[in-house]
């Protein structure tokens, strides 16, 4: 049982730290900052051992043992990268704000290329057609059914290992053909949204054909430059977020020399987890769907009692409201605005944010998207593993070049007490 000075209020703690109320929120919200409920009350408690240890950082240097044990939780960098930047307007892509690329519609293509190699070239927009290898297209070919839409992900990640498998991956190690086994399993993701359609099976792309619209076409929706375009920016914004828990397993895979093909699918088995990649078809299902067209007043009253991280809003990074899911929400009210449906969801989080102060993430703006667009469920989780890929392919070509292997150490806390 803890002692009552264990903890700090509120008011304590903003005195201790010297800090407004919203920053002490995003260190709770990060779990920097343990705190605890009062009952019968709004109000909590905060550990006072975790608002010292803050505290300390505007007196001196933290002890080693103590920036170290807390890295790991969105604390201090443990990586170098030159790929993403990240402020409170979003990600930047090296030199480039991600937001003005996909607000000034520069294809995904290119920032693909300027991810992995660091140059920028607008040739790269027309990429040629890349050849599925025989044994992967009788893999897709055994698959030649609709799947389940939240098995989308794991038929991905399977695709990325049926990719590297032949030596493969150990050729493109060893020839340098990474930008080109990376367009590879771009062409094999995209092509995947055809399992969510009524056709149920792999959609080839045709020559000339945009990633953006060849996603459209292959899950069944209506391919309009509207749509193309919004698809086009939607792939630009996920296409990297820094050390995000996928990205870092693709990090990890990479510094034990693991091939491409094994970098991405262990990020896509990172990302499918249920506190990520699986939050967009826990909002379909729980908050989004609804035989009568609209979103019910008891959703609002789900997400109140079963918790706002549980459906993606308040991302730790963006205290203030993640401007790449404002971004994707501005596209799906411009396609969806003869969408009775969509008008209703759009409306639902404007309510949240105004009378709770909830701020959506990218899963709770991707759905609305797709919706808006005509796309079959589990859109939403291929769109964002396909625009992801991009920038796990990038870090995995500069985690290869710093040259050491991932592996941080633990603290061992033994289980037997002193003298037991």
């Amino acid at each position: 049982m803890k002692k009552q000075n264990d903890f700090l209020t509120r008011e304590e703690a903003l005195a201790t730290l010297g800090v407004k109320v919203a920053t002490l929120y995003s260190y709770v919200s990060r779990g920097l900052i343990r705190s605890v409920p009062v009952a019968g009350t709004k109000r909590h408690l905060y550990a006072s051992e975790d608002v010292e240890r803050f505290a300390a950082r505007g007196r001196g240097r933290l002890p080693r043992s103590i920036t170290a044990g807390t890295s790991m939780r969105w604390g201090e960098p443990v990586v170098a990268s030159a790929i993403t930047y990240i402020d409170e307007r979003g990600p930047v892509y090296r030199n480039r704000r991600a937001l003005d690329l996909a607000q000034a519609g520069h294809a995904f293509e290119v920032v693909v290329h300027f991810l992995i190699t660091g140059v920028w070239q607008d040739t790269q927009a027309d990429w040629p057609l890349a050849d599925i290898p025989a044994d992967t297209a009788a893999l897709l070919a055994s698959h030649a059914k609709a799947i389940a839409p939240d098995d989308i992900g794991n038929l991905m990640a399977m695709i990325a290992l049926s990719l590297g498998m032949r030596a493969r991956d150990r050729a493109e190690m060893a020839d340098g053909t990474t930008v080109q086994m990376a367009r590879t399993i771009l062409h094999a993701f995209t092509g995947c949204l055809g399992f969510l359609s009524k056709h149920g099976r792999y959609i080839a792309r045709k020559p000339g054909e945009p990633l953006a619209a060849w996603a459209l076409r292959a899950s069944g929706a209506p391919v309009t430059p509207q749509a193309v375009q919004a698809i086009n920016a939607a792939l630009v914004i996920l296409a990297d977020h820094e050390l995000a828990p996928a990205t870092f397993a693709a990090r990890v895979a990479a510094s034990i020399d693991a091939g491409l093909c094994n970098c991405v699918a262990a990020a896509i088995s990172a990302h499918v987890g249920y506190s990520t990649g699986a939050v967009t078809d826990r909002v379909e299902t729980q908050l989004f769907d609804d035989p009568r067209g609209g979103v019910p007043n008891s959703r609002l009253e789900l997400v109140r009692t079963r918790g706002a991280s549980l459906y993606g809003f308040n991302h730790p990074l963006y205290p203030a409201g993640d401007p790449r899911a404002e971004w994707i929400l501005s596209l799906a009210s411009g396609c969806g605005e003869n969408d009775p449906s969509v008008r209703k969801t759009l409306k639902f989080l404007a309510r949240l944010r105004d009378e709770t102060g909830m701020t959506p993430g990218l899963a709770l703006a991707l759905v609305p998207l797709t919706r808006a667009l005509g796309m079959p469920r589990g859109s939403a989780t291929a769109l964002w593993i396909l625009g992801r890929t991009a920038g796990w392919c990038a870090h995995v070509v500069e985690q290869r070049m710093q040259a050491f292997m991932l592996r941080p150490r633990a603290k061992y806390i033994s289980a037997v007490p002193n003298g037991g």
